[in-house]
């Protein structure tokens, strides 16, 4: 990876560096949500979605869509979901955590 490469890739892990933001792509693994359903599934305020939905955009990870008045969000790519795999089995394996 040449310098510029490993900035974008750390830009990109602390996007996802956050409980909540952690949250919304697991939610979002398993398909599209309105960002109505992610706040209540996760337990935090529409204004504080608000606010990690717009990180993990700017990053590239998650789309939002409008149709009327709701707003859609999901993932942009799913191929990344297999670091949260490997991350699980490090979580898993080395941390003595249970699924």
């Amino acid at each position: 990876m040449v310098p510029e490469e490993r900035n974008i890739a750390a830009d990109v892990l602390k996007a996802m560096a956050h409980p909540i933001r952690l949250g919304v792509i697991e939610v979002l693994a398993s398909g599209e949500r309105t960002v109505t359903e992610l706040y209540e599934e996760l337990g935090c305020s529409q204004s504080m979605m608000s606010q990690q939905l717009k990180i993990l955009c700017q990053q590239k990870l998650v789309a939002i869509r409008k149709d009327g008045t709701q707003k859609y969000c999901s993932l942009r790519n799913r191929d990344f979901l297999k670091l949260f795999d490997c991350m699980h089995l490090h979580l898993r394996t080395f941390l003595n955590f249970k699924d």
